[in-house]
């Protein structure tokens, strides 16, 4: 059986990535094709500049992020609107972080081959609106839950293990063309930039599947940060 791999990147804080990467596993599902998938999960922190200290989602957004309080308060209503439509808790009161150490966690879940499951707990986790969502705590049960030993989390998250492997990642999508997540390759064929839906992730695996010319489909995004030293 000739596997094909999808490789996702994903910053857990991104809105599109929390509901584009649930079509996504919904289109795997039903594609007929999902014995034959290997989901990669890939890290995308489009912030790597942000404060890691924790403070309610609006006030980021207005604050650091300079978001007018009502273009913020208007965009979470529709996200949560989305989100709440396909079946997704969302919460506007959640909290906000830097991603750094969750997404660090990613890879060393990758390690235990649970790298997906581990950056969609965290995702559920944020967006339900767990006030401890970014806290080494929480952390540290959703890894062990999936099997990841406690001492490889709590000595990763001591130090700034996987930080390098972060850069590799986010320069290898910026390298192929991305501004932002989600941003989806499927075989090196298929491209879905921004979140898309359920049909659309199928169409992009089918024809992935059968090696038709290279093509790109474009979504929804959050794009990378400004201020950052990176493209707004």
């Amino acid at each position: 059986m000739t596997m094909l791999t999808i490789d996702a990147w994903v910053d857990v804080q991104c809105p599109w990535c929390y509901i584009g990467y649930g079509r996504l596993e919904r289109a795997i599902e039903e594609s007929g094709h999902a014995a034959r998938i290997r989901l990669e999960p890939r890290t995308f922190e489009l912030d790597p500049m942000a404060d890691p200290s924790v403070e309610p989602a609006l006030a980021r957004m207005t604050g650091r992020y300079g978001l007018p309080l009502e273009q913020a308060r208007a965009n979470e209503s529709e996200l949560a609107a989305v989100a709440t439509a396909d079946g997704l808790a969302y919460s506007s009161d959640r909290q906000m972080s830097s991603s750094r150490d969750p997404l660090r966690l990613v890879h060393l879940a990758k390690e235990h081959c649970v790298g997906w499951r581990f950056a969609r707990a965290v995702q559920r986790e944020i967006f339900s609106g767990n006030a401890e969502a970014f806290g080494h705590e929480t952390l540290t049960r959703l890894g062990v839950d999936l099997g990841i030993p406690a001492a490889a989390i709590s000595g990763t998250l001591a130090g700034d293990g996987y930080a390098d492997q972060l850069k590799v990642d986010r320069e290898e999508a910026r390298r192929l063309g991305a501004r932002g997540v989600p941003f989806t390759v499927f075989g090196d064929q298929v491209v879905v930039q921004g979140g898309s839906t359920v049909p659309d992730y199928i169409a992009a695996i089918e024809r992935s599947s059968h090696a038709a010319r290279p093509a790109v489909v474009d979504g929804i995004q959050c794009a990378v940060r400004s201020g950052t030293g990176s493209e707004a």
